[in-house]
């Protein structure tokens, strides 16, 4: 058995420089690691995971793996020793595999090195495998514990920035999972990107291949093609097409660029293998430009879907509605409606991206009701027109939120229609502007604004009614269950009080505009 020893100045002459601590490990795969003894604490740097070997020392701030299935207590004691002398990171032991005479948590406390347990289903090579993503990710500045789906395009985005050429990140079978592109790109890259996966050329070439080595595609040039490595296994592949400026430390550099893909491919029934995350996590970087359209489809296995729908949910009225701890609940209620649905939780507003089908419009009700029960809250839903694209996506999106924000303000929780609402968006645009320009609302409509009376607010109400109505005072007079005579009477009283002219239609429509942008900014 073999794990990679990333034990910092022994390969490449450099000082150690840990970016790593050791609570990102225990935190970055649920389930994995238990803390059997803190010693003096575990915020301790981390450079590299190592095999414990009494006969071969373990480097400075290194993760020692006690492999043996049953170590004695000696043995364990002195790994210990050893371990403290080196200045290690901590030591890992299979859980329950101590003798119960062996007081672990003394001998970590004298020696000073934390003790963590790893259950059964974990794999030392898998133990390994992380501990050199994270370590080669945050030399790229990668977030969390270990890659997401938006975290790989995140990933492939500062590798193409630190090497100057366009960076593709695939699985095992060359199919396209990220890419980056700071630049023009040739004909080779635009096929791969488009296509999905990688073309024949790069594929029959890659078989042998353990390291970052240069090829050469017949009428495209050199790629530089690193092996994502997982365990004993080859996970996927990272490709890039240089650039004028490409380093000469291009294959140690995209090496570490595989190094720290290599979370994403780890098998963890609790993480990756979760549908819904790995589904949330693609829409979540569609949404916000770190994925594609096309990232989505292919792992649905849908390639070749030309339209989807997007709606979003949100909460109705002030009652709480969408946070982040039921996007899987949600997730789950979208997929057993439809199993290619996708739903990822932006900000308060949830998204479920889905094939267009016949009768969107149901489906958009039946899971808005169903959210809305597991929510514990009543919620509102907005259904976007068919989108081919992942620009189409992004913009129906921004849309959709203020689309949330107009159904929120009505009196019942209902499923609308972007197409029906878009003139009530534009409002709430204008009213997101007026916001940070509040003059914009300043003017005829002030005197009754700053009124205090009953009267500020009837009369408010009136110019609303009537507006509703088309200027019909009969219809806003029903409305508001006055007789007729007595809405004409507030309507002549107002234009008297704030100096206006009701048959004016640019004054008219100035009244109207300023009257609908109070309302969604909460009203008189």
């Amino acid at each position: 058995m073999t794990v990679v020893d990333n034990r910092p100045g022994e390969s490449t002459g450099v000082a150690p420089r840990p970016a790593v601590r050791l609570p990102r490990l225990v935190g970055a795969r649920r389930g994995w690691f238990t803390v059997l003894a803190p010693a003096t604490g575990i915020d301790k740097p981390l450079s590299g995971a190592t095999i414990w070997d009494p006969a071969r020392p373990p480097g400075r701030h290194q993760l020692v793996l006690v492999a043996a299935p049953s170590p004695a207590a000696a043995e364990v004691a002195e790994a210990l020793e050893t371990a403290a002398r080196a200045d290690a990171a901590a030591l890992v032991v299979r859980e329950g595999c101590l003798p119960r005479d062996f007081d672990v948590t003394a001998v970590a406390a004298r020696t000073g090195v934390p003790v963590l347990a790893v259950g059964e289903q974990v794999g030392w090579e898998e133990i390994g495998t992380l501990v050199r993503a994270l370590v080669s990710g945050a030399r790229f500045g990668a977030r969390g514990a270990a890659p997401t789906a938006s975290g790989l395009y995140e990933l492939a985005e500062s590798a193409a920035l630190a090497l100057d050429g366009a960076v593709v990140l695939t699985d095992a079978s060359l199919r396209v999972l990220a890419f980056a592109c700071p630049g023009t790109v040739d004909d080779l890259t635009t096929e791969t990107i488009l296509a999905r996966r990688a073309p024949v050329e790069v594929r029959d070439q890659l078989a042998p291949m353990r390291t970052a080595t240069w090829i050469e595609v017949p009428g495209a040039g050199p790629r530089l093609v690193a092996p994502v490595p997982v365990g004993h296994v080859v996970g996927g592949y990272v490709l890039l097409a240089p650039g004028p400026d490409t380093p000469d430390s291009a294959a140690q550099v995209l090496g570490d660029v595989a190094a720290a893909a290599a979370a994403w491919f780890i098998d963890e029934p609790a993480g990756r293998d979760d549908e819904d995350a790995v589904r949330a996590e693609l829409l979540r970087g569609l949404l916000t430009g770190t994925g594609s359209l096309e990232a989505l489809a292919e792992r649905l296995d849908r390639p070749g879907t030309r339209r989807w729908c997007l709606m979003s949910l949100g909460a109705h009225a002030k009652t709480g509605g969408v946070t982040p701890d039921v996007e899987r609940v949600l997730g789950r209620c979208a997929r057993m409606l439809n199993p290619d649905a996708s739903t990822a939780i932006l900000g308060a507003v949830a998204y479920v991206l889905f094939p267009a089908a016949p009768a969107p419009a149901a489906f958009a009700e039946r899971l808005r009701q169903r959210a809305a029960r597991a929510a514990g809250a009543p919620l509102v839903a907005c259904l976007s027109r068919p989108l081919e694209t992942s620009q189409d996506v992004r913009a129906e999106c921004r849309l959709l939120q203020r689309a949330v924000d107009v159904l929120a303000a009505r009196a019942e929780p209902v499923t609308g229609d972007l197409a029906d609402l878009r003139p009530h968006v534009l409002i709430a645009e204008l009213a997101g502007l007026a916001a940070d320009h509040p003059q914009l609302l300043h003017g005829a409509l002030d005197v009754l604004r700053h009124d205090d009376s009953p009267r500020g607010a009837e009369y408010l109400d009136t110019l609303l009614s009537w507006f509703d109505a088309g200027g019909d005072a009969t219809r806003a007079a029903a409305a508001l269950r006055v007789h007729r005579n007595t809405f004409r009477y507030r309507l002549q009283r107002i234009e008297k009080l704030c100096a206006v002219d009701l048959d004016d239609a640019v004054q008219r429509f100035t009244l109207e505009l300023q009257v609908r942008l109070l309302v969604l900014r909460g009203g008189w």
